[in-house]
């Protein structure tokens, strides 16, 4: 193959692994999308496979009509007129404007839109069995499967972050409500309330315990605490089906270390504060015997620090449980294991 054409090849390569799926508007280019795809076809020697880029772009926004009202398609569907085009973009737009599809109208036609590309289009047969959604991108096709696998990267991990910035404000991660929905066979909306209402409960006790320590009731404080770690690292364990019954703090702890590889400097830390706390409690006891002793303002001074010290832990366990929720659907396909001959 000429070198001249291995360069251009290897460029097209490193622009896919950079593409912009969707842009910060939370928008997909439709025209973009189709023609990349068609020339990751060429660059892969199977041009003659390729669908139209017309017939992808149509075929998404038949989907997009089918799942949408009248008043969603203007939403989901936007065009923007190339104001400085010339004839050299006649190629990726051709009708001198570009399309525009958003998240939300994708959330609906993604999946069905990748994989209907390669059975309806391509004309590919249907699985026998249910399978992930672009198995028809055969491995070997590398810029056809680097472009598809990385937009589905790319709009999970989209969708995650959306997902994340909104949780605090919903008081719910979609993510974790479609999936409690699912391992507790219940509505989907049932989900979700019983999510708010554990969110409210957090807050609440956040609030209590900031109260706590301002009116220098520190053991209350330092309870408080306790629940709500302890609460969240259950709950996260039982998402793992991990189901333990009535597990002590340190317990809790143990198990979540077995299971979570990015954050044991936080968990060694909490296990820590958890040690501090103990000593809190006994101390507590030792300055009532000792009353009025010097014994009891070290106690204060150290329930005080602890409790503080606990107050931020409850922050960072929170905001790492919500971070974990958000991946508890997974989004990564397993690469398949060559067969033993």
């Amino acid at each position: 193959m000429d070198k001249e054409i291995l360069e251009e090849q290897k460029r097209f390569l490193e622009f896919i692994k950079d593409y912009e799926y969707i842009n910060e508007q939370g928008r997909l280019d439709l025209e973009a999308f189709c023609v990349n795809l068609s020339r990751c076809f060429a660059c892969d020697g199977i041009l003659e496979q390729s669908p139209q880029p017309r017939d992808m772009y149509n075929l998404l926004i038949e989907l997009l009509n089918e799942h949408s009202n009248d008043n969603e398609i203007p939403l989901w569907v936007q065009t923007q007129k190339l104001v400085d085009w010339t004839p050299e973009d006649a190629h990726m737009y051709p009708s001198k404007y570009r399309t525009y599809i958003h998240v939300s109208g994708l959330i609906h036609t993604y999946h069905s839109w990748v994989h209907r590309i390669g059975h309806s289009l391509m004309g590919l047969p249907e699985p026998k069995a249910p399978e992930k959604y672009f198995n028809w991108v055969k491995s070997e096709w590398v810029f056809v499967h680097s472009f598809i696998n990385g937009s589905h990267v790319f709009y999970n991990s989209f969708l995650k972050a959306i997902d994340e910035n909104g949780v605090k404000e919903r008081g719910y991660s979609f993510f974790e409500a479609l999936h409690k929905s699912k391992s507790s066979d219940i509505d989907y909306d049932q989900a979700i309330d019983e999510l708010k209402k554990r969110s409210a409960a957090q807050n609440k006790a956040l609030e209590r315990m900031d109260r706590a320590i301002e009116a220098e009731f520190y053991l209350e404080a330092i309870t408080l605490q306790e629940n709500l770690i302890s609460n969240c690292i259950y709950n996260y364990l039982k998402s793992k089906n991990k189901h333990l019954k009535n597990p002590s703090f340190q317990k809790l702890i143990v198990e979540c270390k077995k299971l979570t590889v990015e954050n044991l400097d936080v968990m060694d830390d909490v296990n820590s504060w958890r040690t501090k706390r103990n000593t809190a409690i006994h101390g507590f006891i030792e300055s009532e015997i000792n009353l009025l002793s010097e014994s009891e303002k070290g106690f204060l001074s150290f329930a005080k620090s602890t409790s503080i010290e606990g107050r931020r832990f409850c922050q960072l366990i929170c905001d790492w449980y919500i971070k974990e929720s958000i991946n508890y659907i997974p989004t990564e396909f397993k690469a398949k294991k060559n067969a033993l001959h």
